[in-house]
């Protein structure tokens, strides 16, 4: 009897445990459901609701920009053309003879393309001066395929810029503007338009990688918008711009061991491009300011001997120029107009921010003496962008 009674008391703990047990798995299974009546039709079951998505704010912003780019550049393909250059050569006629003399039928044949965009409504055309040099006639293709033929108006081999106007009598076309280059900063957005390897109407992008690049030894007169942005042969001459649609540079050439693009492109920057066009449309050619003098970097050990810090070193001077009598070879300039000379590059910028018959202070070191000396800037002579000698591998100025 004892053992029966200590098993029972043994047991109740257990049930006890199963009551609570039981109770919780009771509490968390769900309600019954009762059954519809006989004759009615089953309740639908709702399904559970399903949560909104929420979007990203990242992916919110990267789907304006990318619809900003599509935008800005659904609006200036229109403008941007390509440039078909011809060259005329002459055929002999195998089959026609009179006495003696074969015929010579002379053909247009296609030697070169290149890019460009509309600068004025009624076809001014900017594009650069090495597509067109040394071509004798030319087509441009608009963005629908229609295409007229045009001729050369104004060049500027310093800047390799030049102009043609499509012989298309009131026709209007699509422009694209300049942008304002003090707002243009290291960073900003760079889209390039152009028709490379014949590919026309082809777009790639990038950034501003640098302002006011000069020193390359291209073109004379030099200050370019370095960016990363893809551009290959047949891009020459096309527009660059930034994210409202404006140009912020004429692509202008690559540097590349391989001729391949490798991230080192170069435009002609607006700051130039907008002022030689203006000029180009008025006069068909540019009128330049003219010093008369060769200049040539200083080396560290020039510095050294010379005992100057900064400073461009005279080379030579023309007869008959502003310069002459007024500098003498070897003379270290040292400041133009109060600015401070690291390269010829600087005398050259501040030169040409001139016009013809303004005045040129410079301050420069003479047989160990500071002088300062005032030249009254010229017109520029003829062809005198040719004017520039070499020195073994490195090219010296000419102003």
């Amino acid at each position: 009897m004892s053992n029966l009674f200590k098993t029972g008391l043994c047991l109740i703990p257990a049930l006890l445990l199963a009551a609570l047990l039981g109770g919780l798995v009771a509490r968390s299974l769900p309600a019954p459901v009762p059954a519809a009546p006989a004759g009615s039709e089953p309740a639908a079951q709702s399904a559970p609701p399903t949560p909104a998505v929420q979007s990203m704010p990242e992916a919110d912003d990267a789907g304006r920009l990318q619809e900003q780019f599509a935008s800005v550049i659904e609006r200036a393909l229109p403008a941007v053309v390509l440039i078909t250059a011809q060259r005329r050569v002459g055929v002999v006629d195998p089959y026609f003879q009179f006495r003696g003399r074969r015929r010579i039928d002379y053909l247009e044949i296609p030697s070169g393309q290149g890019s460009g965009f509309f600068v004025r409504a009624d076809g001014y055309v900017l594009t650069n001066f090495h597509v067109v040099r040394d071509q004798d006639s030319f087509w441009v293709t608009l963005h629908d395929g229609t295409e007229y033929p045009a001729r050369v108006v104004g060049a500027d081999p310093p800047t390799d810029l030049a102009l043609l106007k499509l012989e298309a009598p009131g026709k209007q076309f699509p422009v694209l503007h300049f942008a304002a280059p003090e707002t243009l900063r290291i960073g900003h957005w760079a889209i390039a338009i152009g028709a490379p390897f014949n590919l026309s109407r082809t777009v790639t992008i990038g950034i501003v990688s640098n302002l006011k690049r000069s020193g390359v030894g291209v073109n004379l007169q030099e200050n370019y918008v370095q960016t990363d942005a893809s551009i290959n042969p047949g891009n020459s001459g096309g527009p660059l711009l930034n994210l409202r649609g404006e140009v912020i540079g004429v692509n202008d050439f690559i540097l590349s061991p391989s001729g391949g693009n490798i991230g080192l492109s170069f435009a002609i920057s607006s700051e130039i491009a907008d002022r030689i066009t203006a000029e180009l449309i008025e006069s068909g050619h540019i009128e330049r300011p003219w010093l008369g003098a060769v200049l040539e970097p200083l080396g560290r050990e020039a510095r050294r001997q010379l005992s100057v810090g900064t400073g461009v070193r005279v080379a030579q001077i023309f007869r008959n120029s502003p310069a002459a009598g007024l500098l003498h070879p070897g003379d270290v300039i040292q400041k133009a107009n109060g600015q401070q000379l690291e390269s010829p590059d600087d005398l050259q910028n501040c030169v040409f921010r001139l016009e013809p018959g303004a005045k040129l202070k410079l301050e420069l070191v003479r047989d160990g003496r500071p002088l300062e000396v005032e030249a009254t800037l010229s017109r520029s002579p003829a062809n005198w962008y040719r004017l520039r000698p070499r020195e073994g591998q490195l090219y010296v100025h000419a102003l």
